[in-house]
Formats: C-alpha cells, sequence, structure tokens
C-alpha cells in the first residue's frame, strides 16, 4: 500500500500582508493586490481590503510606503460590493466565520502572483497569519523604524514569502498590526480610498482625465486631495504604474456613487480600501532632545531666526522648543506658496509644527501659528521745516537736514499688520504626505 501524505490544514481566518512589489519606474502593490483577490476568489473577503502607510522617512520606502492587507473567511450576513475586475464583482462581508485553508497552498499561489507581476527593482515580501499582529508593530512602523528583533517576534508562528531581499515582509506585518480603526489626536479612525486602474495595454501611456471632472468630484463633501487650489490634479499619478487615479474620502458611499464622473478615461478595474491616510498617525510628541532621524513628530516651538533660502529655492529656519533646545526645520520647493508662509515667520513666533526628521531637520508638512509677536515698519525720514527730506546720521542716531543743517530725533517704528493668521498652514495636495490630515478634515 501507497505511503500517505497529509497537508496540515489551519481552521482560521486567513490574514495576508503584502508590501514592496514595486519601485520608483512602476508596479503597483495595491493593484497586485486585485490579483490576489481574485486567485483566492473561492474565499471571501471579511472586512475591507486595508490599505496602510508607514513611515515616510524611512530612506528605503516605495513611492508612498504602503503596504495592503487583507482578512478572509466565510462571509456571514450582509455584504457590499467594493469593486469591480472586469466582469467580476467584489464585494465584501462585515462578519465572517473560520475557514480551512492550507498555509503551505496559499503561499505557494500568491508567490506566483508575486513573482510575476512584482516590478524587478523592488523587494517583495508576503505575511500570512490566522490572527492579527500586535497593534503595537503597527505604531512603530508608522512612526518610527522596526527593529529587526522586534520584527521576528511578531511574525512568530506566521508564514513568509519574500523574493531579492524581501524587505517587504516588514510593511506586510505591520499591515496586518493595523486594526482598521486609529486613535489619533484628530479622532480620525480611518479613511477610505477608491482607486481605478487602467487596462494592461494603456500602462505607461498618458492619462485621460479631465481637470474639469476633478474639481467637480473635489466639491463634494468629506472629499480630499484630488487637486490644488490652482487646479493641478493631484489624484492622477505622474508615474507608468497601474493606477488611474485614486479617490479619497471620509464616507465610503461618497467614492463608490461618484467616481464614474470622473473621465474621460475609465478604469478597466476598481477597488474600495479602507486606509489610515489622512489620520496624522506617524506624528507623534517628542522632547526636541529625543528625537532622531526617521522620527516623524509634532512640536510646539517658537520661531528663532528668519527664513534663508538656498538654490532650488528650499527654505530653512531654526526653532527652539520650551527647554531652549534649537532644530532646524525646513520646506521644500515641492510645498510651493506653502514656503511664502514660512519667508513671513518672524523671530519670537509660536508655531506648532508638524514633520518628518532628516538630517537632524523637520522636514516640514504643516505648520500652525499659535502666536504672532507684533512686526514693526521703519517709518519714512521726517521732512524738514524748510521743506526738505532729511537723511540718517546712522543706525539708531539722529535724521539731519542736508541743506539747513536742522536735527531731528528718530521717530518710533510703526507697528503694522502681519499677513499671517493664527491658523494650520499645509502645502497643496500634491506635496502632501498621504498620511498628513488636510486642514479641511481638521477640527
Amino acid at each position: 500500500m501507497g505511503q500517505r501524505s497529509f497537508r496540515f490544514r489551519i481552521v482560521s481566518m486567513l490574514h495576508i500582508g503584502i508590501d514592496d512589489t514595486d519601485s520608483v519606474k512602476g508596479g503597483c502593490t495595491t493593484w497586485l493586490g486585485t490579483e490576489i483577490i481574485a486567485e483566492l476568489s473561492e474565499f471571501d473577503l471579511i472586512c475591507h481590503p486595508r490599505l496602510v502607510r508607514l513611515n515616510p522617512n524611512v530612506p528605503w520606502k516605495t513611492r508612498g510606503n504602503g503596504a495592503v492587507a487583507f482578512t478572509f473567511g466565510k462571509g456571514v450576513g450582509p455584504k457590499q460590493k467594493i469593486g469591480v475586475f472586469q466582469n467580476l464583482e467584489i464585494f465584501v462581508f462585515e462578519k465572517g466565520i473560520d475557514i480551512k485553508y492550507d498555509k503551505n497552498e496559499v503561499i505557494e499561489r500568491i508567490s506566483k502572483l508575486v513573482s510575476k507581476h512584482s516590478h524587478p527593482d523592488s523587494q517583495p515580501g508576503v505575511v500570512i497569519s490566522d490572527s492579527f499582529l500586535p497593534e503595537g508593530l503597527y505604531w512603530q512602523g508608522v512612526t518610527s523604524i522596526v527593529s529587526k528583533e522586534m520584527l521576528s517576534d511578531a511574525i512568530v508562528g506566521t508564514s513568509t514569502f519574500g523574493l531579492r531581499g524581501s524587505r517587504g515582509i516588514c510593511g506586510a506585518a505591520c499591515s496586518l498590526a493595523w486594526s482598521g480603526n486609529s486613535n489619533n489626536m484628530n479622532k480620525i479612525p480611518h479613511t477610505w480610498e477608491l482607486i481605478g486602474y487602467r487596462a494592461e495595454d494603456k500602462w505607461g501611456t498618458n492619462r485621460d482625465i479631465s481637470s474639469n471632472t476633478v474639481q467637480n468630484i473635489s466639491n463634494l463633501e468629506g472629499v480630499f486631495s484630488c487637486n490644488d487650489l490652482d487646479g493641478k490634479v493631484a489624484m492622477v499619478p505622474n508615474s507608468p504604474c497601474p493606477v488611474l487615479w485614486g479617490f479619497r474620502g471620509i464616507k465610503a458611499e461618497t467614492l463608490i456613487d461618484n467616481f464614474q464622473n470622473l473621465g474621460p478615461e475609465k478604469p478597466d478595474r476598481w477597488l474600495l480600501y479602507k486606509t489610515n491616510q489622512a489620520t496624522d498617525d506617524h506624528l507623534c510628541f517628542k522632547e526636541t532632545s529625543d528625537i532622531k532621524d526617521g522620527d516623524c513628530v509634532l512640536l510646539e516651538v517658537s520661531v528663532s531666526s528668519k527664513s534663508t533660502t538656498i538654490k532650488g529655492g528650499h527654505r530653512f529656519f531654526m526653532v527652539d522648543d520650551q527647554n531652549n533646545q534649537t532644530i532646524k526645520c525646513a520646506a521644500f520647493e515641492p510645498t510651493k506658496n506653502f514656503r511664502h508662509t514660512i519667508d513671513e515667520l518672524d523671530v519670537g513666533d509660536s508655531l506648532i509644527i508638524c514633520g518628518s526628521v532628516k538630517n537632524k531637520t523637520v522636514n516640514l508638512e504643516k505648520i500652525k501659528i499659535v502666536e504672532l509677536v507684533p512686526r514693526f515698519s521703519k517709518p519714512s525720514n521726517p521732512v524738514c521745516k524748510c521743506g526738505k527730506r532729511t537723511h540718517s546720521s546712522g543706525k539708531d542716531s539722529y535724521y539731519r537736514c542736508n541743506d539747513c543743517g536742522e536735527k531731528y530725533d528718530r521717530p518710533p517704528p510703526i507697528e503694522i499688520k502681519s499677513g499671517l493668521e493664527l491658523k494650520w498652514y499645509e502645502p497643496p495636495a500634491s506635496a502632501r504626505r498621504h498620511l498628513s490630515t488636510p486642514i479641511s478634515l481638521m477640527g
């Protein structure tokens, strides 16, 4: 009698995380996620697919430093349509029950897709687990750097697959540690992104999405990051990736009901993701003395130097915290008019600054002006009683008429109004971090 072989089958929910399948030259992890959903169509999606952005300051990140996560099981109760892949409708169930699956078989099926579709410059990673991973892993991954030791401890009992260095295993694991609801200072638990994808024969060609259609949908309540104030489209990528556009908002129904108004080009497939975008989850309060490169911080400071401009139009200035610790801040050229706000700041102005730290410099994502010091302007030179305009005799000295020699005291400076207001300021949407909460959504 021949020897039987048995495969170990797990009874639980099936949790899959994937990261780092794209590069600056192409590819898209969320698109590959749609391939995985189609491949595992014998299972039901339980809860929405999750697009999880991680620390935007890590030096080895891909374009948006985003990983994706899925939970599969046997759906029970109501279901909701959240996507279409050609003729295949995709539904999600809010609740589900455990399923039997062979972890090795699932890894094998997914690894074939990753090997086929990941970009040659990427380092893909896949993590399969029968449960969510510890939430602390997500918070470490979104605010700072995950150590090898922390990652190793978190993925005990999971199955993993990777290629070309497998760096994406870290992001994949972090995506499985996000519950789908964040606890942050803006009280935004999550947002939504409905992503439209192009047919493969159009990848790398110009996208045909009119600015008028983008402007129209950008006016919908709760929609954000569609375009800049000057009309520049921000929701359509410039890379040769499969994405046609990314439609973001705080209500899923708004996105599903209105995405067909974008055009003329229509998506070949589309999928709704639950995301941590626009939550400010990456920001944390820290003492200036404790800040290190890679951190994403929120600081209360006062301006200690006027801004200077270097080649390329980048702005730099210094700030002090409440303990008189000094740190440099930067607003780079892509932030456009945001730099003009920086130019108007004066020594002594009180701010809240948000940004990521690199080379001991806070790369600003937004600022709040809390208090402005008085601004003064030098008055015009006094007119002599003989009718001639006087001239200064030197700094802090008197004024003198060159015609008759009459002297006059220096008039006091004139207090002027600043063009700034006590409020938040941010870069345009096209230069904004995925994780940064737009001012329009802040309380």
